[in-house]
C-alpha cells in the first residue's frame, strides 16, 4: 500500500525559468519607496499610478508587481544621479567632454520634457560606459593573454636552447672520451691518466708545437722537412685519428 504522506511533492513554481531575483516588499521598502517620489519633480505613468495606491496597507497582485517595478526604477534613477554628478565633476576637471555628455547636461531638469530626456539619455551613456568597460576588459584580458603566451614560448625556446646545450655538451663528453681512450689504446699515455690531465697536456703540446713552427716557418725548407717527418713517423696513428674525426662527424647524436 502505497503511503500518499511520503510522495514527493514537486514545487512546478521553482522549475520555471529563473528571471529578475524574487523582491519581498516591506514596510521600509514602501516608506523609502514613498520619499523618492515625493522627491520628484516630475512622475512617470507607473510612479503616479503608484502614488494612487500609496496609502493602502493590502496591495493586490498587480498592485504587488507595480510596486516591484517601481523599487527598481528608483534605484536605476539614483544610478542616473550618480552619473550625472560624475559628469558635472567632470566639468571641473582638464577632462575634455564628450557629446554625449554635453548634451546630458544641457538639458534643464526643471523642464517635463528635458527632465525625462535627460534621464533617457543617462540611461544611454551608462548602458554605453557598461560596453566600452567590458571591450576594454576583453582588451586587457587579451593582451595579458597574449604577454602570458609569450612569456610561455620564451620560456619553451629557452628550455628548448638548455636541452640543446645540454646535449650538445654531453656529445662532447662523448667525443672527449673518445679521444682520451684512443690515445690511451695507443700507448701516447697512461691508462691511469685522466681525461682532464691529457687534455693540458695535448694543449701545452699544441702551444710548443706552434712555437716550434713559428720558428721553423723562418724557413721553408725546415719547415717542410719538419711536416714531413712527422708525417712519416706517425702516419699511421694521424689516419686513425683522421678516420675517427670522420666518425665523429658523421655521428647521428651530433
Amino acid at each position: 500500500m502505497i503511503d500518499n504522506n511520503n510522495l514527493l511533492v514537486i514545487d512546478f513554481d521553482m522549475m520555471k525559468k529563473r528571471g529578475r531575483p524574487k523582491i519581498d516588499v516591506t514596510d521600509t521598502d514602501l516608506v523609502e519607496l514613498n520619499n523618492f517620489i515625493d522627491s520628484l519633480l516630475f512622475l512617470s505613468k507607473q510612479q503616479e499610478r503608484f502614488n494612487q495606491i500609496s496609502n493602502k496597507t493590502d496591495f493586490s497582485d498587480d498592485e504587488i508587481k507595480l510596486i516591484k517595478s517601481n523599487l527598481r526604477e528608483m534605484k536605476v534613477h539614483k544610478k542616473r544621479i550618480e552619473t550625472l554628478e560624475i559628469i558635472k565633476f567632470k566639468t571641473k576637471t582638464t577632462q575634455q567632454l564628450t557629446d554625449l555628455e554635453t548634451e546630458i547636461l544641457s538639458y534643464d531638469l526643471s523642464k517635463r520634457d528635458d527632465f525625462f530626456n535627460c534621464h533617457k539619455t543617462l540611461n544611454t551613456y551608462i548602458r554605453l560606459e557598461k560596453i566600452t568597460q567590458s571591450e576594454i576588459k576583453r582588451i586587457d584580458n587579451k593582451v595579458r593573454n597574449e604577454r602570458i603566451q609569450k612569456v610561455r614560448k620564451e620560456q619553451t625556446d629557452e628550455q628548448k636552447r638548455r636541452k640543446e646545450n645540454e646535449r650538445r655538451k654531453y656529445f662532447l663528453g662523448g667525443v672527449v672520451l673518445k679521444y682520451s681512450q684512443f690515445l690511451k689504446d695507443n700507448y701516447l699515455f697512461s691508462s691511469e691518466d685522466t681525461e682532464e690531465a691529457i687534455l693540458q697536456h695535448l694543449l701545452e703540446d699544441f702551444i710548443v708545437c706552434n712555437y716550434l713552427s713559428d720558428v721553423t716557418n723562418n724557413n721553408e725548407d725546415k719547415a717542410a722537412n719538419v711536416r714531413k717527418v712527422i708525417k712519416n713517423n706517425h702516419s699511421e696513428i694521424i689516419e686513425k685519428i683522421r678516420n675517427m674525426s670522420n666518425e665523429i662527424e658523421n655521428d647521428k647524436r651530433r
